[in-house]
């Protein structure tokens, strides 16, 4: 299947199965699996030079970022995405994440403005070093420490709903290239607003990021669109 287009687990200082991990992710963001395709875990196994166990860790895994779907008796597959959906998530995201954001803004505390200093920090530090799982989680925390500042339970409830539901597309725009100074950029507009407590700005601050992470996503589907022609 994959032959000699992954690259064999060699690297020891990380487990067998975060590497498996970023293999198996590094061939989907290539075109190498492309969207839909079923996963022969056996030849993967064979491909990446280890046993079953650490590939179908490394598949779980892979299933929650969204990236790859589990299907009882039938296998795993890479799962599909397509730029509408990508789009009809992001308006709806962006009308919420907005709100909450201008909602939050005077509301915020100092002690959530110093935890968000330092999540900026932390996040940086996370991109430089293409911690990706530590960039998630730390970006999550910086993001939801202001949508939770906005004081409604069933706001932030929506708001993780659709978070969970991007994953698949975020990870595909921090993998292409390198956008760890972008990103930490328009993290320093959003926590500048906060600090501000500005509710339009940091109103516009939020719509602005997701804005350039869903531009970015569409400019790695095309360039992922004309590899695969």
């Amino acid at each position: 299947m994959l032959n000699k287009q992954i690259k064999p687990i060699e690297d020891m200082n990380k487990t067998v199965s975060s590497m498996a991990q970023e293999r198996i992710r590094a061939a989907i963001l290539d075109g190498i699996l492309p969207p839909g395709a079923r996963i022969d875990q056996n030849q993967l196994a064979k491909d990446l030079n280890t046993s079953l166990v650490p590939v179908r860790e490394a598949l779980k895994k892979l299933e929650g970022e969204g990236f790859v779907q589990i299907i009882p008796r039938r296998g795993a597959f890479v799962t599909h995405t397509s730029i509408k959906d990508m789009e009809d998530l992001y308006f709806a995201r962006s009308i919420l994440e907005g709100q909450a954001g201008y909602h939050a803004a005077e509301r915020i505390s100092e002690d959530k403005l110093k935890q968000l200093d330092a999540l900026h920090t932390k996040v940086g530090f996370s991109l430089e070093s293409h911690d990706f799982d530590e960039f998630s989680k730390l970006n999550r925390q910086f993001h939801f420490i202001i949508y939770e500042a906005a004081g409604s339970t069933y706001l932030s409830g929506m708001i993780a709903s659709l978070w969970d539901l991007a994953d698949r597309y975020r990870y595909r725009y921090v993998f292409f290239k390198d956008q760890a100074a972008v990103i930490q950029a328009e993290h320093k507009q959003i926590l500048d607003a906060c600090h501000a407590h500005d509710p339009k700005a940091l109103r516009e601050a939020i719509i602005y990021h997701m804005n350039q992470t869903l531009n970015g996503i569409r400019s790695f589907g095309e360039q992922n669109s004309n590899k695969q022609e």
